[in-house]
């Protein structure tokens, strides 16, 4: 009788959430959703091989962000499909904060601006910019002009004539044509398949100008008198060519400079997101963070979360524009 009544008492034990009305399931995903974010690790997905730019921007943060997250940080290459397999991975991913974007324009802005990503270019929230590239044009010193405004006046008396080389369709080309179309001019294109085949052609004389993605591609040339720089797209002057204007500066309201930031899915908690964008904010300014980046020579040009946002804006408009007027997509 002893023994029956203690199997009675461990089953109606046993029992108890089911005539409570829990699951018992139901009660223990609950206390996993109040646990605070982060309590788990987070990935950082990288929509492009190893040992680029963009996977090494994201690596040094993700180095740096445990600091202040309290939680791994992993990085993930997801390459293929021009970055489109990676950002639509993020793009439907589950809004929780625990999966992250390296964030390029290459992933939103140009997919969409070529109708080839399955995604918006705001079905991202941005977290941050950590740099972006200063675009370039230069040419060779045995050129009929030796700055901007001589190249302008020659284009013009010459159109069609002048020749620049870049790799197609992709930031170098779409941003040179939104300065071409702003300022009236006609040039040829010559397509490279990167920016060094762009400046050895511009060294040979083969073409006019070098359209670059990157000052660094033409700084030592540009020191040894073998290039002349002629313009900048940044927002403003960049250091390693101090001398030479930007678009805006030359009258063309035309900013165009490839960026590397953190993005996260669309729909993320406002304190998730808050949590997210503050620990940023503490990432870019760590000395740990500054010296890793200063060694491996990269430089930084942080925004801020909105400020960022402005700038896919700016590109998402100013590349529509002129792939729609040129013909393009």
């Amino acid at each position: 009788m002893k023994r029956m009544l203690i199997c009675l008492a461990v089953l109606l034990l046993v029992a108890f959430p089911i005539f409570a009305g829990g699951s018992g399931d139901g009660e223990i995903e609950a206390a996993v959703e109040m646990e605070p974010y982060p309590s788990q690790p987070i990935q950082i997905i990288v929509p492009w091989g190893a040992g680029g730019r963009t996977d090494i921007n994201a690596r040094m943060f993700a180095s740096v962000a445990p600091k202040y997250l309290g939680q791994p940080v992993m990085v993930i290459n997801m390459a293929g499909g021009g970055s489109v397999i990676g950002g639509d991975f993020v793009a439907k991913a589950e809004p929780d904060g625990y999966t992250l974007l390296a964030i390029t324009p290459g992933t939103n802005v140009f997919p969409v601006v070529f109708g080839s990503a399955p995604y918006d270019t705001f079905d991202f929230e941005p977290i941050g910019q950590i740099g972006s590239s200063t675009m370039a044009i230069a040419s060779n010193p045995d050129s009929p002009w030796d700055d901007v405004e001589s190249l302008i006046e020659y284009a013009k008396a010459n159109p069609g004539k002048v020749t620049y080389g870049c790799v197609a369709l992709k930031a170098p080309q779409l941003g040179f044509l939104r300065w071409a179309d702003a300022a009236g001019l006609e040039f040829k294109h010559v397509p490279v398949g990167n920016d060094a085949e762009a400046v050895a052609s511009t060294l040979g004389g083969h073409v006019d100008i070098a359209m670059t993605s990157s000052v660094a591609t033409i700084v030592s040339h540009v020191n040894a008198g073998n290039l002349v720089p002629l313009m900048v797209f940044a927002e403003e002057r960049d250091g390693n060519l101090p001398d030479t204007p930007t678009a805006v500066e030359s009258g063309y309201d035309v900013v165009a400079s490839p960026f590397t930031g953190i993005a996260a899915p669309k729909g993320l908690p406002d304190d998730v997101l808050a949590t997210l964008r503050d620990v940023f904010d503490k990432v870019i300014v760590d000395e740990d963070f500054l010296k890793v980046m200063k060694r491996i020579g990269e430089s930084i040009s942080p925004k801020s979360a909105e400020d960022f946002k402005d700038v896919w804006k700016n590109d998402i408009e100013g590349y529509t524009a002129i792939v729609e007027k040129m013909g393009l997509k």
